[in-house]
C-alpha cells in the first residue's frame, strides 16, 4: 500500500523544485489530499458494502456488525481483530423439551415441535442484517443472527410438518444445530488486496497530475 505522507510530501519536493512558492505548493498538496481522501471514502464503501454481502451469504451478523475500515492503513478489518466467526455443533433438544408435557407412562417428557413453519411477515435476513450495518444497531444485528429462516421440507408446499421430541432421545447426536463455518480470513484479505491495488493506482495517478500539470 502506497505511503500517502510520503508520495505527498514527494509532491511536494518536486513542486518547490519547480519553483513555487509554499502557499502555492500547500494549496496545490492539500487538493491532491483531498482528492485521495475523496476516492478512498468511495473505494472503501464498496469494499465494506462487498463484506456486509460476504458476512450476508454466511448469515453472520456478527461479523458484520463488528466490520470497521481502519482509514490509516486502509483496510477492512474487525474490532476484535477475528475474521473466524464459525460456530459449533449446539445440542439443542434441552431447550426444545422447556416446558414440556409429561409422557403417560411417566418414563419422561415430550414435545411436539413444527417444522417447516413460515411468518408471513419474516423479513429475509440479508434485509435485517443490511439495515442493521447501516444504521450500525448492534440489537438489530443480534436480532438478524438470531433469526432463522425456516425451509418447509420438500414436497409440503408450506406445510407444517411436527416431530417430536423427548428425554429418551440423545442429546448429543439428535436436535444438535450443526456447526457452521464462518470463517472470513481469505475474503478480507482479497477485498483489501483489490483495495489496496486500486488506492495504489489512483494515488499514483492524482500525484502524477499534480507534478505534470503544474
Amino acid at each position: 500500500m502506497a505511503n500517502i505522507l510520503f508520495e505527498l510530501e514527494r509532491l511536494r519536493t518536486t513542486l518547490s523544485n519547480k519553483g513555487y512558492d509554499s502557499n502555492t505548493i500547500d494549496r496545490i498538496v492539500q487538493k491532491a489530499n483531498i482528492e485521495i481522501k475523496d476516492a478512498f471514502d468511495k473505494h472503501s464503501a464498496a469494499a465494506m458494502e462487498l463484506a456486509v454481502e460476504k458476512g450476508v451469504e454466511k448469515k453472520s451478523a456478527d461479523f458484520i456488525n463488528e466490520l470497521n475500515m481502519d482509514e490509516v492503513n486502509m483496510r477492512l478489518t474487525t474490532d476484535s481483530g477475528n475474521m473466524d466467526f464459525s460456530t459449533p455443533p449446539y445440542p439443542n433438544l434441552y431447550n426444545l423439551l422447556k416446558n414440556a408435557k409429561p409422557i403417560k407412562d411417566g418414563s419422561g417428557v415430550y414435545k411436539v415441535i413444527p417444522i417447516g413453519k413460515h411468518t408471513k411477515d419474516q423479513k429475509p435476513i440479508s434485509a435485517n442484517i443490511y439495515d442493521a450495518i447501516k444504521k450500525n444497531n448492534a440489537e438489530r444485528a443480534e436480532a438478524a443472527r438470531v433469526q432463522r429462516i425456516k425451509i418447509s421440507p420438500k414436497g409440503s408446499k408450506g406445510e407444517n410438518s411436527f416431530r417430536t421430541a423427548t428425554s429418551k432421545q440423545n442429546a448429543a447426536t439428535q436436535w444438535v444445530i450443526p456447526a457452521k463455518e464462518k470463517d472470513f480470513s481469505e475474503d478480507v484479505e482479497q477485498i483489501n488486496t483489490e483495495l489496496n491495488q486500486t488506492m495504489d493506482e489512483i494515488i499514483s495517478d492524482i500525484i502524477r497530475s499534480y507534478e505534470e500539470g503544474f
